[in-house]
């Protein structure tokens, strides 16, 4: 191109050599390639030889090589196709020899049959059965691996138009370690090297033997991690110089956009049409692979169960093919599985502002077996407010657009930390009434960085109890989730009973995504209380004295006095437990009954309560 005397893209030069006569003959043309705007369609050729020597000739014979390498290829579709061509005699040109006869332009032209397939086939309208393979190469359940995905078509197939892929659950990238490239450099293929993910091969071009790019000693061609992008959170950028030998047709950039589930938080990517011309050139791509290679990037999941890779390959003239590639995690079983469980709610309560809850789950993020299910059961001294349920939102509400939800239905904040964002998922949580459902579900609606995940928890009411059921957590890291629920008119719980004085414990299953199970009891832990041992009540009848003591913490309290029996307890946190001292004789009696608390941290407390007995 760069030594082409026309200045197009490609030129075709005839070169005759007869030693017997020393003549010798060149004879350049112009080569021009369809462009939609030149007369010729997209993909044809037309040569011109202009300013030819004015010798006769008998025999023009041109032969083009065939093969693997030849310069040209057959129609892809079978059925008569036409070589036209436009012969013009000197006499009619200007400036040409003067003639009284000039003759016009002859425009022969020349039939072609294609009827046969790339493989000598029977002729068949084009079909659509594009390869597809796709995995990391290293399947330890939750370590990083490069991800590879190779899609490719026959000569039979149509040309490749676009791809839509969806990555199993739990296959997923750290986000947060990528420079996000953002507009315009992300539509000009000018990102920076801190948003590279990957890198892309392309081979196009028919035969067995098709034109990789890039080519041998060029750099790679790379695959850009970009902001939002038609309304996905994040996007791709796929630069491709497209640069074969002597020809440039200058650089591609192929965008996709990237959407995450918001239940499952799988990564669905969808591309732009792939270019199937340049500058007059059929690019007919044959093979696609794409390389997510950056090192710390893309990891497994910790869920082993098959699966696959999953997506949808369109070609240029809109035929659609499914395709599907197994993938499957190995070695979950081997993975820890330690989160963290605590809840806690406050002592100041009343009929009026309900009771508050809070409940904060830890893991150690990367490393470990995330969180798959939870099963969690309410204090009875926490019940659920029938009258916050009957506030729910509609189930057609909240799947129209849980902000538009009545505000009592909002009934706790959501925080979700995890590795994989820079900033965490925040948002409310909802009760949802879902028609027949004998309770509201809480469907809890997180957001940040573009990216929504919808949590949905079942809820049960029985004798009292509150059981809630969080039965489809994402395979995804976290370092902390923060459940808030708040005191107001319509607190999702109340409290009847002085909750500093009782054992508030929260029976908790979590189950990771390998399979392993932690059950405990936790301890609801009470703010507010007071720090020292008190008194809660204190009653005789008879000659029995029932002391209710409370204990700020886990310790062991003692008690007795003169003429009564001793008795002791074992806290095993903040909580009141019930003392009962016998007389040890009838008969009036006052006395004095000393309490000591040791605890098992901290400094020995005491205090005295007076008791008369009267018979």
């Amino acid at each position: 191109q760069d030594n082409n005397p026309f200045g197009s893209l490609i030129a075709l030069y005839i070169v005759v050599d007869d030693p017997t006569t020393g003549t010798l003959i060149k004879l350049a043309g112009h080569g021009e390639l369809g462009n939609g705007s030149n007369g010729l369609a997209p993909g044809q050729i037309r040569t011109t030889f202009a300013n030819n020597p004015q010798l006769p000739f008998s025999e023009l014979k041109l032969t083009l090589k065939e093969g693997a390498r030849a310069p040209l290829t057959t129609p892809q579709a079978c059925g008569t196709y036409t070589t036209e061509s436009s012969l013009t005699p000197w006499s009619t040109l200007p400036g040409g020899p003067p003639s009284s006869d000039s003759a016009p332009a002859a425009t022969p032209s020349s039939n072609f049959q294609i009827s046969s397939g790339p493989n000598g086939e029977a002729c068949t309208p084009q079909g659509f059965s594009p390869s597809f393979t796709a995995g990391t190469s290293n399947n330890q359940a939750g370590a990083f691996s490069p991800f590879t995905l190779t899609l490719a078509r026959s000569d039979a197939d149509q040309n490749l138009g676009g791809l839509t892929v969806t990555t199993p659950p739990g296959l997923l990238g750290m986000l947060s370690r990528v420079q996000l490239c953002q507009e315009p450099q992300a539509s000009l293929g000018t990102c920076p090297a801190a948003s590279q993910i990957g890198h892309v091969t392309v081979g196009a071009g028919p035969g067995p033997d098709p034109v990789y790019v890039p080519q041998a000693g060029k750099p790679e061609d790379p695959v850009y991690l970009t902001g939002p992008y038609k309304g996905a959170p994040f996007g791709l950028s796929v630069v491709v110089p497209a640069e074969a030998g002597p020809f440039n047709l200058g650089t591609v950039v192929v965008r996709s956009a990237i959407t995450v589930d918001p239940h499952t938080a799988q990564v669905t990517i969808t591309s732009d049409p792939f270019p199937t011309i340049l500058q007059g050139v059929p690019l007919q791509v044959k093979t696609v692979n794409v390389a997510i290679d950056r090192e710390g990037f893309m990891f497994n999941p910790t869920n082993c169960s098959p699966s696959s890779v999953s997506g949808t390959v369109v070609s240029a003239q809109g035929a659609q093919a499914g395709v599907s590639s197994p993938f499957e995690a190995a070695n979950c079983a081997s993975l820890p599985f330690t989160p963290g469980f605590s809840a806690a709610t406050t002592s100041k309560t009343s009929k009026a502002l309900g009771a508050t809850l809070k409940v904060r789950i830890t893991s150690a993020g990367l490393g470990q077996a995330n969180i798959a299910k939870v099963d969690v059961e309410i204090p009875k001294a926490l019940p659920t407010q029938l009258k916050t349920l009957n506030k729910a939102c509609t189930e057609v509400q909240f799947n129209s657009n849980p902000a538009n939800c009545p505000p009592a239905s909002d009934v706790a904040q959501v925080t979700v930390h995890t590795p994989l964002l820079t900033n965490p998922l925040m948002g409310p949580a909802y009760l949802v009434s879902h028609g027949n459902a004998a309770f509201p579900d809480v469907e809890m609606v997180l957001q940040g960085e573009g990216v929504e995940l919808v949590l949905d928890g079942h809820t049960q009411i029985k004798k009292g109890i509150t059981y809630s059921h969080f039965e489809t957590v994402p395979d995804a890291p976290f370092t902390a989730f923060e459940f808030n629920s708040p005191q107001g008119p319509l607190a999702l719980f109340t409290a009847h009973v002085n909750l500093c004085d009782q054992k508030l414990v929260m029976p908790t299953s979590m189950t990771g995504q390998n399979g392993a199970v932690l059950t405990q009891n936790t301890r609801v832990e009470v703010e507010g209380c007071s720090p020292s041992l008190s008194v809660v009540s204190s009653k005789v009848k008879k000659q029995t004295l029932t002391l209710s003591v409370y204990a700020p913490s886990a310790g062991k309290v003692t008690a007795g006095g003169k003429g009564v029996s001793g008795g002791s307890k074992t806290y095993s946190g903040r909580e009141g437990l019930t003392f009962t001292l016998k007389q040890k004789k009838g008969g009036r009696l006052k006395t004095k009954i000393k309490l000591t608390y040791t605890p098992s941290n901290g400094k020995k407390q005491t205090k005295e309560v007076r008791a008369s007995f009267r018979s």
